[in-house]
């Protein structure tokens, strides 16, 4: 398992969406067993956005609904979902990628077959 100090460094970087996609999704399953780092993320809303109204601003209307309530554990469930949601896009985004170039490769390998065999007959 992860140190916690990583993970907790990495909390900054992850609200700006400055992680890198394997990084972020470390970052949220750390989060989802550890409730010390959970609650250092929620403290981190707190404190981020409950006090700081100017970062608010940048903020998604979906996100501010969260913020208008004080329902910061809400907050951090929502943007750790939608991580979660962005990750499996991108999972199945690369599988389908993956599955396109071996059918390319495939075809690459049967027409260079289909010519051999032309050329030889």
């Amino acid at each position: 398992m992860i140190d916690c100090k990583k993970i907790q460094k990495m909390i900054v970087p992850f609200s700006k969406g400055e992680l890198t996609l394997k990084a972020e999704e470390m970052f949220v399953k750390h989060l989802e067993q550890c409730q010390d780092c959970r609650e250092e993320f929620e403290i981190y809303y707190i404190v981020e956005y409950g006090l700081n109204e100017a970062a608010t601003k940048e903020l998604s209307e979906k996100y501010k609904k969260y913020l208008h309530d004080y329902d910061f554990s809400g907050l951090v469930e929502e943007k750790l979902k939608d991580s979660e949601n962005k990750i499996a896009g991108v999972k199945k985004f690369n599988h389908l990628l993956h599955m396109c170039l071996l059918f390319v490769n495939a075809c690459m390998i049967m027409t260079v077959l289909i010519i051999a065999v032309i050329i030889y007959l």
